[in-house]
């Protein structure tokens, strides 16, 4: 469905206390640029936008994920459903799969633990009860993709590729590529316990007490997955600070074969299956045959749900997923982005999406053609699934602690990058409008901008 346009509103500036409140910070008057827009139908007062170096080119960080969200609801719909089949080459006989069991994954960035016992359970209640052939993991859907997706230099972004963000898309990814580890402190040592993992796995701690204040600690970790035999070994290293107590280290798996491996045999034999024959109990990566049939299908959440984590927890690997799903290739998200954009008249020649999450140093939007887009998804009949999926100021996601200062309706996104603080998402002021802003800073003095985008925020509720 096309967008249509809005008629060009005239734009004023920002008042002079506004934007000086970012001067006061260090950021000059050149390195933030903001943008906001009256979403009609208008209140009482006459149509205004308000303007702060609109024109320039900055990177959103993660609020490219409203972008990537958007394309999806277009282009795939808020019902739409990533679908997990479990298939085989033919119906069980007396209870025995005579064959393997392929698990093909078509990109579900929410398929997690409880979805492979429910689907395995399913299995059981369907007369599966042993299965003789080996279990062939089939995550070609994003092979062709792979190349194109960056991931040793993604890897090497800000030198900690062992956290959580950097996860991976996969076409098979389970528990959103990532778990959480306790850091627990045993008198003079540090012990590290994972939140949910296989029993199979054993987790070895190298980590180091030191009598530092507790900082950013969490980059100068290393974790080190390895397989030993039919077991995995995730080996933790780096110093921790005393003063933290106990902490939680959010970790990237990057080997989701190792964790499929493990959780199937696992779930399975807890669920009174078992396996048989020389390949029973095997794992292998592979391709499902054409003429398999599917013994169950496990559904995905609705993509209405899915933008929600995406937008108000700012998940990367689940927004790299419907970058895929959409276009294909990060190439080709970039290109069909910017067209979908010029046919709702947004002027973004010089934009550039590396890709679906943000997590880049390359994409490129301006404020102006921020707040237009927002504008116009606020026109959709899905308008209610998309205003949802965003933080609400001072009670969930990114936002929970933040925006106190508005006692009404504010729905906003931000990002977040070294040198990079952005903004962008809906306000509805103390009469009723509602607004669409956006706000972007570049700024070795970034980190410090919050307060001065909470004041302009604050300008637009007051409606003075």
């Amino acid at each position: 469905m096309a967008l249509s346009n809005s008629p060009e509103l005239s734009a004023r500036s920002f008042p002079a206390p506004i934007t000086q409140a970012f001067v006061k910070k260090g950021i000059a008057s050149s390195d933030f640029t903001a943008y906001a827009l009256p979403v009609g139908p208008y209140v009482s007062r006459k149509p205004q936008a308000y303007a702060h170096g609109s024109s320039q080119l900055v990177n959103p960080a993660s609020v490219a994920k409203v972008f990537t969200t958007g394309l999806a609801l277009q282009t795939l719909e808020s019902t739409y459903r990533f679908k997990t089949g479990f298939h085989a080459d033919a119906e069980p006989v007396d209870g025995v799969l005579n064959g393997p069991l392929y698990i093909k994954g078509s990109g579900d960035p929410a398929f997690v633990t409880s979805d492979l016992w429910t689907s395995l359970r399913q299995l059981r209640t369907k007369g599966v009860d042993v299965i003789s052939g080996p279990v062939v993991l089939d995550d070609s859907a994003f092979t062709e993709q792979m190349p194109s997706l960056g991931l040793a230099e993604e890897d090497a972004f800000d030198d900690a590729p062992h956290r959580a963000y950097h996860a991976q898309p996969d076409a098979l990814l389970m528990n959103f590529g990532a778990m959480s580890i306790d850091l627990r402190i045993n008198e003079n040592t540090v012990v590290v316990v994972p939140e949910e993992a296989p029993k199979s796995w054993a987790f070895v701690s190298e980590v180091k007490l030191t009598p530092a204040g507790c900082g950013a600690w969490k980059n100068g970790m290393t974790v080190d997955f390895a397989k030993s035999g039919q077991n995995v070994v995730v080996t933790v290293r780096g110093n921790y600070p005393r003063r933290c107590g106990q902490s939680r280290l959010p970790i990237r798996v990057p080997v989701q074969d190792w964790l499929w491996e493990a959780w199937v045999k696992e779930i399975w034999l807890q669920l009174g299956g078992r396996f048989s024959g020389q390949q029973g109990g095997q794992v292998v990566k592979g391709i499902t045959p054409v003429t398999t049939i599917a013994l169950h299908t496990h559904f995905g959440k609705p993509l209405g749900d899915l933008i929600k984590q995406i937008n108000k927890w700012s998940s990367n690997v689940m927004a790299r997923h419907l970058e895929l799903a959409v276009a294909g290739t990060p190439e080709a998200f970039n290109s069909q982005m910017k067209d979908w954009l010029k046919q709702q008249g947004i002027a973004s020649n010089d934009w550039f999406f590396e890709n679906g999450s943000g997590l880049s140093r390359n994409t490129r939007i301006d404020a102006k053609g921020l707040a237009e887009f927002l504008r116009n998804m606020a026109q959709r009949p899905d308008f209610p699934d998309f205003l949802a999926s965003f933080p609400r100021a001072g009670a969930d996601g990114t936002l929970h602690r933040r925006v106190n200062n508005i006692n009404g309706f504010a729905y906003l996104k931000t990002g977040s990058l070294n040198g990079v603080r952005s903004l962008g998402g809906y306000l509805r002021d103390r009469e009723g409008q509602l607004w669409a802003v956006g706000i972007l800073v570049k700024s070795p003095r970034s980190y410090d901008s919050w307060e001065p985008m909470e004041g302009l925020l604050e300008f637009l509720y007051r409606a003075d």
